[in-house]
């Protein structure tokens, strides 16, 4: 559901869906976290109860692929970039932070919901990390806040002494004396007080100006991107970025889209720090912070499915959706080694579900047969919908017990019969990202008068231009380095972006022309035709990511052959 179609809810709506008390949705949200913690923490020693692989062999169960070395379940779902605790006791605090989240989301009066998700947040985010880290990401956010939402005269002064006592504690060496500590503290505080009243808002007054500031620390992720590439590239230097940056500049996405809420005027010019704040530090961002980070999306989406549905009924939703999170979680391993067995007793090779091992083995001189190709690149597909399955659905059911009507990542993908249903069924948040921000800006603006331009060049600057760039090159260089090398070797992978395009917009068009009254998978005699539908639209989604997943060594004309080897065709 986009938030295009729904209407945020009153305030009299949101206090009718918090009126009823279920203990027994509290309960069963209680017990499944401790399921959770059960299987993948040590919290079976202090409850004196069997480990989870002990348990499975008393019932029969052995499988090597679900559990690892300490007899709990192995996981996909982890706290990242941290030192302080192992995986186990991460995700423990993890799971306690959610627990005391949902009790304070569900009883507390609704005018304190979102400050106390807030509030829990900066508690498992500075136990997990530390004060510095937390305090330079909520120092990166709080100069959003300030350029985006300029402060009324009376908190201006306050605002901007907190922005130097967010950046002090964040970047400034204060030693250990408490009286040389406060000191410094104060004259930060001051520095950027003076900073922002005397020079940054006065400035802001020029339009031309305010729009700059504006787009500057919206966009700072990918400027930082460009810049450190081009850095490395001439000084040979790689820029090293603070933890705490780095958590705020994986946000670069759903800033975006609160951008674009703010730029239409579909949110108030002035709101609270904290109503600001509650929407990028929640508790639902701690688990994988680099996966899905487009769960949730902008300022608009969140207040529309705020207490949209009762609590009760939001829990129970977030309750399922942690049941298929946990499917997920335990027998991702089991299902995609049986899937790759399963081929190779059908004597095809699908190189343990890798396009990078299957286009290593052409280079290296291999044979490859079209089955292997169609096969393998669908079998990827797979492990990379299992591997993030898990971990984005806990996040989409966080959400939704905290009181959000959140949707889910994946919805369903292998029911979609075209392209434009499968991109909305496969990465439904991220699509919305590609467009509100790229595809609605030029749809709008450009060729109202010739639909097959008008619908191509959106689809080109949402699928190419703004996957492509502000989606991959921007991922790709936080995951791998600030290196040159870096960004050159993803823009690489522009076929990819391009055959994307090309499929979606042949879709879009066929679809606005040949309107069709007729539901897929309705039980008729064109079922058999959902069927082949589909398999050719995954299919082709699959398939050109051998563009998008290239080894080391393989040129675009080797990629472009086994693209073609996919359809049978082979070029020597």
């Amino acid at each position: 559901m986009s938030f295009l179609g729904q209407k945020q809810p009153t305030w009299e709506q949101q206090e009718q869906n918090d009126s009823q008390v279920n203990w027994g949705v509290v309960v069963a949200v209680i017990g499944l976290l401790f399921i959770y913690a059960y299987l993948f923490t040590h919290v079976a020693d202090w409850v004196n109860l069997p480990r989870p692989q002990e348990m499975a062999e008393h019932f029969g169960i052995e499988n090597e692929k679900i559990f690892d070395r300490d007899k709990n379940v192995d996981s996909e779902m982890f706290i990242s970039s941290t030192r302080q605790f192992n995986s186990d006791d991460e995700r423990l605090i993890l799971f306690a932070i959610i627990s005391c989240a949902f009790l304070s989301a569900y009883f507390l009066p609704l005018r304190f919901k979102k400050g106390s998700l807030f509030i829990w947040f900066l508690i498992g985010m500075g136990v997990l990390y530390g004060i510095r880290t937390t305090t330079c990401l909520l120092f990166a956010h709080w100069i959003v806040y300030l350029v985006l939402h300029v402060p009324r005269p009376s908190l201006k002064i306050p605002f901007g002494f907190l922005a130097g006592v967010f950046a002090c504690i964040s970047f400034a060496e204060t030693g250990d004396l408490w009286i040389k500590n406060t000191a410094v503290l104060a004259g930060w505080g001051v520095g950027l007080c003076l900073l922002f009243n005397l020079i940054v808002w006065p400035a802001m007054r020029f339009n031309l100006i305010a729009r700059g500031l504006r787009t500057l620390v919206i966009q700072s992720a990918l400027i930082t991107v460009g810049v450190g590439a081009i850095w490395q590239g001439i000084q040979g230097e790689a820029w090293k970025l603070p933890l705490g940056i780095l958590l705020f500049f994986w946000h670069w996405e759903r800033l975006m889209l609160y951008h674009v809420d703010y730029k239409s005027g579909r949110m108030p010019k002035e709101i609270s720090p904290i109503a600001y704040l509650s929407i990028f530090l929640t508790p639902a961002s701690l688990p994988n912070w680099k996966w899905g980070v487009t769960i949730g999306q902008g300022y608009t989406y969140l207040e529309n499915n705020f207490y949209c549905q009762d609590k009760n009924r939001l829990a129970i939703e977030g309750i399922k959706i942690w049941g298929i999170a946990l499917i997920y979680l335990v027998f991702n391993d089991v299902i995609r080694y049986g899937l790759i067995s399963l081929f190779e007793f059908f004597k095809i090779e699908v190189y343990g579900a890798r396009i990078t091992r299957m286009v290593s083995h052409y280079v290296a001189g291999g044979e490859v047969t079209t089955s292997s190709v169609l096969a393998t690149t669908i079998l990827d597909q797979i492990r990379w919908m299992m591997l993030w399955g898990g971990s984005v659905h806990f996040k989409t059911g966080i959400w939704r017990v905290c009181g959000y009507q959140m949707d889910p990542y994946f919805n369903k993908p292998w029911l979609s019969t075209n392209l434009v249903t499968y991109w909305t069924r496969f990465t439904f948040h991220y699509r919305e990202f590609l467009v509100r921000c790229f595809y609605y800006p030029v749809f709008f603006k450009y060729f109202k008068n010739n639909i097959i331009l008008r619908v191509t060049l959106a689809t080109f600057a949402a699928v190419t231009v703004g996957n492509l760039v502000w989606g991959h090159v921007t991922e790709g260089m936080f995951y791998h380095g600030m290196y040159f090398h870096n960004f050159a070797e993803v823009l690489k992978t522009w076929p990819y972006f391009v055959l994307l395009t090309l499929g979606i917009t042949v879709t879009e068009l066929y679809l606005f022309w040949m309107k069709s009254t007729r539901k897929p998978w309705t039980l008729d005699r064109f079922w058999f035709t959902d069927f082949i539908a589909m398999y050719c639209t995954i299919q082709f989604y699959c398939i050109i990511h051998v563009f998008a997943k290239p080894s080391s060594g393989a040129t675009l004309t080797d990629c472009t052959k086994l693209f073609l080897i996919g359809f049978g065709i082979r070029v020597d």
